[in-house]
This record gives structure tokens, C-alpha cells and sequence, in this order.
């Protein structure tokens, strides 16, 4: 138990890591400051560029992956047969980690969105459910290029595939597939709020669309 713990607590330290922050201050730049005020990979696109932006995504992402996979082959590899217990100890991992990116302990508890740390927790967690994650944010990108609606449709879309594959499958839901479904949707809950001041723009339709120069 005092193991699991200490896991928990370096997957919040690692999901701390600013990325976004500390690409800024390389360039002398604090992304707070500039477009969204965001220290997310979208904004680090929009102000740093791809060459900053691109690496900030992959890092935003493996800080989600690696520490959630690592913790889950401690665990047992097959995440469908997890019992109660051992699903608790993922589900706080993975909890710990988004959470971590989303209030950092290293800028005052005020992070990212979480959209990035979040797909790479759900590609260890389910390949396939991070693969149907993928194909909902690609095509809403693709139908309206906005960022922020592609990553709460992604949303919509996670909730969607653990539904069907730790309920509708095998028409079971024990209490370890409730524990999963439950943090999905509290994750889902925490991405849309984190995005509230992008859904307030998107219904007065002053919200800015990928690959345009308006901040």
C-alpha cells in the first residue's frame, strides 16, 4: 500500500510538469500572458509555434502514458480483469496525473486543460478506447477546426467506448468497471469545465478556429 502511494504521489508530481511553462520561458515567454493565457500545447502552437508547440503536446501526453502503463503492468497488464481493488489504485493514478496537469503544484495550482495528459492515461489505459478518443477529436477538427469543441467531443467519445467495452461487452458491470467508468466521466466533467470560458466564445461564435492567426 505505502508503494501504490508513493507511485500516486510522484504520477501528480510528474503530471505537474509545465511543459507548455517551461517552453515558454525558453523563449522568453510566459504563455499566460499571451492568447488563450493557457499553458497548454494549443496555446504553445499558437504563440511558441509548431516547433514548441508539437513537443509540448508529446511531452503533455507521455506524462499521462508512461507513469499510467508502468503503474498498470505493476498492477496486472490485463486492465479488463482488474478486480476492485487494483482498478482503485489505476483509477488514482490516473486521477493523480491529470490532475497534476490541470492544477499544478508548480504554478500555484493553476495548469492546463488536461486534454492532452488525459489521451495519454487513455492509450495505457485502452488502446482502443484512446484509438475512438482520436477519431472523435480528428473529426470534429476536421467538420469545424476548433480545438477546444474536438477535445470535448473526444470526450464524449471515451465515455462512449468504456462504456462499451467495461459494461455493454459482456454485459456485466462489476464494481471495478464502476470505478473506471466513474473517473472517465469525472475526467470528461473536469475537461468541459476547464473549457468553460471556450464554450461561453463558442456560443457567442468569437472562438478562434486551428490554423488561423486570430488569438
Amino acid at each position: 500500500m505505502v508503494e501504490n502511494c508513493l507511485y500516486i504521489l510522484a504520477g501528480y508530481l510528474i503530471g505537474s510538469v509545465p511543459f507548455g511553462y517551461v517552453a515558454g520561458r525558453i523563449n522568453g515567454i510566459d504563455l499566460r500572458e499571451h492568447g488563450s493565457h493557457n499553458i497548454g500545447a494549443t496555446n504553445a502552437v499558437r504563440v511558441l509555434g509548431k516547433r514548441w508547440g508539437i513537443p509540448v503536446f508529446i511531452l503533455d501526453f507521455l506524462k499521462g502514458f508512461v507513469p499510467l502503463l508502468l503503474m498498470k503492468n505493476h498492477l496486472g497488464a490485463d486492465v479488463t480483469q482488474f478486480d476492485a481493488c487494483q482498478m482503485g489504485w489505476l483509477v488514482a493514478m490516473m486521477f493523480a496525473l491529470v490532475l497534476g496537469h490541470t492544477f499544478t503544484c508548480f504554478l500555484r495550482f493553476k495548469g492546463g486543460k488536461g486534454v492532452a495528459t488525459t489521451g495519454g492515461c487513455l492509450v495505457a489505459l485502452s488502446p482502443m478506447i484512446g484509438l475512438w478518443a482520436t477519431l472523435g477529436w480528428i473529426g470534429c477538427m476536421v467538420l469545424t477546426r476548433y480545438v477546444s469543441l474536438s477535445s470535448m467531443v473526444a470526450g464524449v467519445a471515451m465515455m462512449a467506448a468504456a462504456g462499451y467495452i467495461f459494461w455493454y461487452q459482456d454485459g456485466v458491470c462489476s464494481v471495478a468497471d464502476m470505478m473506471v467508468l466513474g473517473l472517465l466521466f469525472l475526467v470528461f466533467v473536469l475537461v468541459v469545465v476547464k473549457h468553460r470560458s471556450n464554450i461561453v466564445r463558442l456560443c457567442k461564435g468569437t472562438e478562434p478556429k486551428a490554423f488561423s492567426s486570430k488569438k
